[in-house]
């Protein structure tokens, strides 16, 4: 069977995060921006960095397999106090974005050991938005789904990734070790072939 992955990158990155993975992907790649039409002949895996997965959940789409690069559904979490603290910083890079969105970007860049320049045309609007859906918390769409973290990952951590998703009985989680929250970029063939290996499964019932 050929597949079509369908990619959603993370808040404040674009398709360019992507570019070290896809030649590893076995199928044709096409991006989840705002114009794709969806074309119901085809099978497709979705593949989003952090909140990406979260719109692609989201989406509707009806996916074979799902895959969650430092994903999540409820960026929070559930305990209260780590909670509330999130949410404040969640308000703080709003108040940062406003003032300067250039550099408050760049920051965050850093701190995901990622190292592109920031677009000039970056829509404020549109990362502010994000940032205020990261408050709410979703429910999964119930597709076979595989989560990767990242150990060193300030911005997602590998326990709020286990606090979203251990009660989950369709989803599988797993770690790779010596990566910030820049997964898809930084290590593109463990990030492949934990993909393929998950898929592999799948489509034998072997695994969910």
């Amino acid at each position: 069977m050929k597949y079509t992955f369908l990619l959603r990158h993370g808040f404040g990155f674009f398709n360019e995060y992507w570019r070290n993975l896809i030649p590893l992907l076995d199928g044709d790649v096409v991006f989840f921006d705002d114009d794709y039409v969806i074309d119901k002949t085809k099978h497709y895996i979705g593949i989003g960095h952090s909140i990406g997965f979260q719109k692609l959940n989201n989406s509707g789409i009806k996916f074979d397999f799902l895959i969650g690069l430092q994903g999540f559904l409820n960026f929070c979490g559930n305990e209260p106090n780590e909670k509330q603290l999130r949410e404040k910083n969640i308000d703080r890079l709003m108040k940062m974005l406003a003032s300067s969105p250039l550099q408050t970007l760049k920051t965050f860049y850093d701190a995901c050991q990622y190292p592109d320049p920031i677009p000039e045309d970056i829509i404020v609007d549109d990362l502010t938005s994000d940032l205020a859906s990261m408050k709410k918390s979703y429910l999964h769409c119930d597709c076979p789904t595989l989560i990767i973290g990242g150990d060193a990952d300030q911005i997602v951590p590998m326990h709020i990734i286990e606090d979203n998703f251990r009660r989950q009985p369709k989803v599988v989680v797993e770690k790779i070790n010596g990566v910030a929250h820049s997964l898809g970029f930084a290590k593109p063939k463990e990030v492949s072939k934990k993909i393929k290996d998950f898929v592999d499964e799948g489509k034998n019932n072997t695994l969910i």
